[in-house]
């Protein structure tokens, strides 16, 4: 009997305590299981780089690769395989450029051709001595001087001259016996470029000149001096090339698919940089029967007037044609694209395009096709137009953010085709 007074309380204790321990063990668990729902809706929302995808973290704060402020993981890139989305920040680090596209040919019949200012070949003289001798003396110093036809240039001595001078003086005594030898001395002078008025003071004075003065015989601009004082020179020996800047050539390069679209005669309206608020005219003179096998150009010419001398060789200039009244063209727009935009890999030509009127700069990954190189850039027949804005600095970087992104990217292909399946 006392035994059994004595298992009566000890079990209800044992059932008390498990009993316990089962609500309380469920209230922990409760406790427990809100507590993890609070820290997951906590945690819902994650941190990333713009420019470096693989950080995520629960919080916001620095990206530990390279400093940047972290952004919420659903601004970090578009929900668009094709289009990755960068911070102002980001942006500005990677340096990334954009040059917005044109063609070639406008839908209002234009050609717009780039060029250059070029001496006319045409107007390129030499002043030469006619005479061997010694240069005592130049009047004109420097490259770059302007020199006048008529004007002198320098003092040479010659002894040629100085036996010449005397055989004119000897003539002169037998002038009224011989007059014809006179007249050959006289001659053989002239034939050396003096002129008679030198002669005719030779025989008033009756005395040698020890020295002549040489004259330009042309108009023009030095552009190489060729001698100093004390130079001994050769008959015929050039002392200075000029370029008679009065007249210029404006080159300008079209692509080979627009030469026929090009004729002789044409006008040319262009501006320079120089010069942003003036237009300068000029008409086609000549068109080169050769291409360029490197930038795949013709060289177009034109003659522009230039005697107010505000235009220089060397000068860029940006020039249009119109090219309505031509036979009908293929008005497909031409478009070119920086070399620097163009990512390579294997056959395939990619390039990033940014998007107009987005909130956050955003990229487009976009695959293109090419021809031939045309001088900086490449002729581009599909996946581009005039007006994409492409990045043609810093491509390479959106394309490793991409990948790292796991969106399109160089050598992430398939989300592309995943892509566009899911779109069919």
């Amino acid at each position: 009997m006392k035994t059994k007074n004595i298992l009566i309380p000890l079990i209800t204790a044992i059932v008390g305590i498990f009993i316990g321990y089962l609500v309380f063990s469920n209230d922990n668990g409760k406790v427990e299981e809100a507590h993890n729902h609070d820290a997951v809706e906590k945690t819902t929302e994650i941190w990333t780089c713009s420019m470096h995808p693989q950080i995520r973290k629960n919080e916001p704060g620095d990206c530990p690769i390279c400093g940047m402020t972290l952004i919420p993981a659903d601004n970090g890139g578009a929900e668009n395989e094709f289009i990755l989305e960068m911070s102002d920040e980001a942006v500005r680090l990677s340096n990334i450029q954009t040059t917005v596209l044109s063609g070639s040919v406008d839908n209002n019949g234009t050609l717009e051709l780039s060029g250059k200012i070029q001496e006319n070949e045409e107007n390129a003289a030499s002043l030469v001595t006619q005479i061997a001798g010694r240069i005592e003396k130049l009047y004109v110093s420097f490259t770059g001087e302007q020199v006048n036809k008529g004007q002198r240039i320098a003092q040479i001595y010659s002894p040629t001259l100085i036996n010449a001078q005397k055989e004119l003086l000897e003539a002169d005594k037998l002038k009224e016996t011989n007059p014809s030898l006179l007249e050959a001395a006289k001659n053989k002078l002239r034939n050396w470029k003096i002129t008679d008025e030198q002669i005719s003071n030779i025989l008033s004075e009756q005395k040698i000149q020890e020295t002549f003065v040489i004259y330009a015989e042309y108009s023009g601009v030095i552009t190489n001096k060729k001698v100093s004082v004390g130079d001994h020179l050769k008959e015929g020996e050039v002392l200075f090339d000029i370029q008679n800047l009065n007249s210029l050539w404006v080159i300008f390069d079209a692509y080979e698919t627009n030469i026929n679209t090009i004729s002789i005669g044409d006008d040319i309206t262009f501006n320079t940089a120089a010069l942003p608020n003036e237009t300068f005219k000029a008409k086609v003179a000549f068109i080169d029967p050769t291409i360029n096998p490197i930038t795949r150009t013709v060289s177009i010419r034109a003659e522009v007037n230039n005697r107010n001398k505000k235009l220089k060789p060397e000068m860029f200039v940006q020039g249009t044609i119109n090219i309505s009244k031509a036979n009908p063209i293929d008005k497909k727009e031409l478009v070119t694209v920086p070399k620097s935009a163009v990512l390579w890999t294997g056959q395939r030509s990619v390039v990033y395009i940014k998007l107009p009127k987005s909130k956050i700069p955003s990229f487009e990954f976009r695959e293109i096709e090419i021809e031939e190189t045309i001088g900086d850039s490449y002729l581009v027949t599909n996946g581009l137009k005039q007006g994409d804005e492409v990045v043609t600095n810093g491509a390479f970087i959106i394309d490793a953010a991409s990948q790292l992104n796991n969106q399109s990217s160089m050598m992430n292909r398939n989300v592309s085709h995943q892509n566009s399946s899911h779109s069919h």
